[in-house]
């Protein structure tokens, strides 16, 4: 995800971004509670935000921000989903840098893959890894419950005549002084009798100053 993230930022010719394990701790906590309580959204099912989940993770930020995804099988998928999004792309090439990405899955949940990435800076806070535009993939079995990904998990796609929803692409929340407004886009791809739905892609606060 690292590596697909700093491909994008290039094409604008901003720098790319490093890994740090406090924003992939906070990404990793909401993935995994979207899995566990299927649902898509920038609240947590405990009521936290994302500035919260960052802030309780360890991380001093000065801003932060946060796109959430379900249901797109694997990186590329939900990367295109995210790019043709105005304000997830925002999020993706904005001046932050350090990020943390994550991905969950429940087989009987509504989207069953579940998406955060999380972009924060912090004059206090290093980077646990360095910057990679070095593309990987990991196959990753489908578990029972949900389960971390760091890379982006390679999952095969639904046999014919399966149906895969795709939840609302939420941007990221980027903590600031603004909240921007809602946009709704609903992306539809069917290929081999496997129909895909996405969400509508719902824009995320962004934040600037510490809340």
């Amino acid at each position: 995800m690292l590596a697909a993230v700093n491909k994008q930022r290039a094409t604008g010719g901003l720098k790319p971004l490093c890994l740090n394990k406090k924003l992939h701790a906070a990404a990793q906590r909401h993935s995994n509670d979207m899995a566990a309580k299927d649902f898509m959204a920038h609240d947590g099912s405990d009521g936290s935000s994302m500035s919260e989940r960052i802030t309780q993770a360890g991380y001093d930020w000065s801003a932060v921000a946060e796109n959430v995804a379900a249901g797109q099988i694997d990186v590329a998928g939900v990367m295109v989903a995210w790019i043709n999004s105005p304000e997830h792309l925002e999020n993706i090439m904005g001046d932050y840098t350090m990020f943390g990405s994550a991905y969950a899955f429940n087989k009987d949940g509504t989207y069953q893959h579940y998406w955060t990435q999380d972009f924060g800076s912090g004059d206090a806070e290093q980077c646990d890894g360095a910057p990679t535009t070095k593309q990987e993939t990991v196959v990753t079995p489908a578990p029972t419950t949900a389960t971390p990904a760091t890379e982006a998990p390679a999952t095969p796609a639904p046999t014919s005549g399966d149906e895969v929803q795709q939840a609302p692409v939420t941007p990221a929340p980027t903590t600031g002084d603004e909240v921007q407004g809602e946009a709704e886009t609903t992306l539809q791809d069917a290929t081999q009798n496997v129909e895909q739905v996405e969400a509508p892609v719902t824009p995320a606060p962004t934040t600037v100053t510490p809340a």
